[in-house]
């Protein structure tokens, strides 16, 4: 079936990673950005810079809440710098929200917009330029990385608070604490003991790298072992239990990646090649309730459910058609939760990951994803008729984006997503308290480390009243990472933070 004029396809895809012995090694993030653009264009077989007329940057971590802020300057608009260093003059320039979903998102956002006749060529980039700024300051030099503009950028949508006072001030503020929380729900749910959870974890993700390190865009090429993985040792700490090192995602990269996508319209005008060509079947955008606290449980994710189900069926096809498939890995719970929602077999792991993931492939900020399109579009044109499919994922587990790709030709539009989020913001949450007092049972936890020493645990409890709270424990930490302890008696008393014990 030949595509309708306005059917949105992608046709230009690259990628870009920094390597030691590199000449080129040391690119400012908009160089950097740049470079995967002209390869995208390139790719795609067309003179396609002129014709742009939008341009999305996902947004540098630098400017995503300071945990990583940039000592040598910053973009007043960033797809302006990108655009002016590849020849191109978009008449609208995006900086996207902060979120790892938001990769998968933008093509959803785009695809509709192409179709719906708001924009004939757009173009996505994003990337990080971590490592690069991590050495020149261990080596004291100082990069120029500020550029003016003629105007800011377009913004998209509301930026999201993840956490509330009361749950940053209960230890829920950075990745690394908060995704073991569902970790060790997830493990409990399943049944495993400490040990065989660790183990579990370990025959997961050991696939991941060795994926990893046959991927030329992977920032470390190097397979490790399910053992080396979740053995705590000198150079792989614990970061927060059960998680080590090896186990989180890698921020320090050089690494970006482009997306060219265009109307069928404007791909016959530019002379786009058939074989080229790669469509978006299915779409959707969910997202949890926001706060960790509000979460339906930990063990589960609905809006990860719900949407998958939205983007396959719009697609028309089941979990069992997907021959090529990256779920989000910044933690391996992100791939245990989504695999288990989906209704993806984790038997062979390797099967989930296109790139190698985070932890080895390399965690660019908010891009990662913008890789993982990347690599199913470059699968899909290899294997002309074969299903291709993006998990993304935002925040604590929070905002997600799926995207179905086939080279057939063939677009269905993209549904409402408040039509069915509605589903998700209708579940009901437990009641919550911040100001706790008596026994309950504890419902999730994790044990914070500071060099690979135990520093204090962060509980999610529930009252025998039924209320949910937060507390934290700085004594009588070993048990927890010992002995199954999810579900057990606690009592907890109300403070700054509240503190709970085991009973």
């Amino acid at each position: 079936m030949a595509a309708g004029p306005r059917t949105p396809v992608l046709v230009g895809v690259a990628q870009y990673v920094g390597r030691e012995n590199d000449p080129a090694r040391g690119l400012s993030p908009a160089d950097m950005l740049a470079a995967a653009a002209r390869g995208a264009i390139a790719d795609s077989g067309a003179d396609a810079a002129g014709a742009i007329d939008t341009l999305v940057a996902i947004r540098l971590f630098a400017d995503s809440g300071g945990a990583f802020p940039s000592p040598f300057g910053s973009y007043r608009n960033l797809p302006h710098a990108v655009a002016r260093r590849i020849g191109a003059h978009p008449r609208e320039l995006i900086y996207g929200p902060v979120g790892g979903n938001t990769p998968q998102m933008f093509v959803n956002v785009l695809a509709e917009r192409i179709a719906k006749g708001e924009s004939d060529v757009a173009l996505i980039v994003g990337g990080e330029a971590l490592r690069t700024q991590a050495r020149a300051e261990k080596d004291g030099l100082t990069l120029d990385w500020s550029e003016d503009a003629p105007s800011d950028p377009v913004p998209y949508g509301e930026e999201t608070r993840y956490a509330s006072g009361h749950e940053i001030r209960h230890g829920i503020a950075l990745p690394t604490s908060v995704y073991p929380l569902f970790e060790n729900a997830f493990g409990a749910a399943m049944g495993w003991s400490p040990l065989q959870h660790r183990a579990e974890i370990g025959h997961l993700m050991a696939p991941f790298s060795e994926v990893a390190a046959e991927n030329p865009f992977a920032q470390i090429q190097t397979a490790y072992t399910a053992e080396a993985l979740v053995g705590p040792s000198e150079d792989n700490r614990i970061i927060a239990y059960p998680y080590t090192k090896r186990l989180c995602a890698n921020m320090f990269v050089d690494q970006a990646a482009a997306v060219l996508m265009m109307s069928t319209e404007a791909a016959d005008r530019l002379g786009v090649p058939a074989e080229q060509r790669v469509y978006l079947h299915g779409s959707a955008d969910t997202h949890e309730k926001i706060l960790v606290s509000e979460r339906v449980d930990y063990a589960t994710s609905p809006a990860i459910h719900i949407g998958a189900a939205q983007a396959l069926t719009q697609a028309g096809i089941t979990p069992e058609d997907l021959s090529y498939i990256d779920l989000y890995s910044c933690f391996p719970v992100a791939v245990e939760i989504a695999a288990a929602m989906i209704g993806l077999p984790t038997q062979d792991p390797a099967a989930l990951t296109l790139t190698g993931g985070l932890p080895y492939f390399g965690g660019p900020g908010n891009a990662y994803s913008l890789h993982a399109i990347a690599d199913v579009v470059e699968h899909c044109r290899d294997d002309a008729g074969a299903w291709g499919f993006v998990f993304a994922n935002g925040g604590f587990l929070t905002k997600h984006s799926f995207g179905v790709y086939a080279t057939t030709p063939g677009y269905s539009g993209r549904s409402d997503p408040a039509s069915y989020q509605a589903a998700i913001d209708a579940m009901p949450s437990p009641p919550f308290t911040e100001t706790p007092e008596g026994e309950g049972q504890l419902e999730t936890f994790t044990v914070v480390h500071h060099k690979g020493a135990p520093m204090f645990a962060i509980i999610i409890g529930r009252l025998d009243s039924g209320e949910r709270f937060l507390a934290q424990m700085h004594t009588g930490l070993e048990p927890l990472m010992e002995t199954p302890v999810i579900g057990h008696r606690l009592r907890v008393a109300t403070g700054e933070p509240n503190i709970a014990a085991l009973i």
